[in-house]
């Protein structure tokens, strides 16, 4: 997936096209956030079932 690039310039402008490209990353990290707990969970559960056997 390609998110729209953050310039540090723009920053400063703090221009509605800014703000939506920010909003863009924000969505794109609580994915990814989301998808490392679960990851981590999953991982916790395999090692867990493979020690019980």
């Amino acid at each position: 997936m390609g998110l729209p690039t953050l310039e540090f310039s723009d920053s400063f402008v703090d221009s509605p096209d800014f703000r939506e490209r920010l909003k863009c990353h924000e969505i794109e990290l609580d994915r990814t956030n989301k998808f490392i707990k679960e990851l981590i969970k999953d991982g916790h559960q395999l090692i867990c079932a493979l020690k019980s056997e």
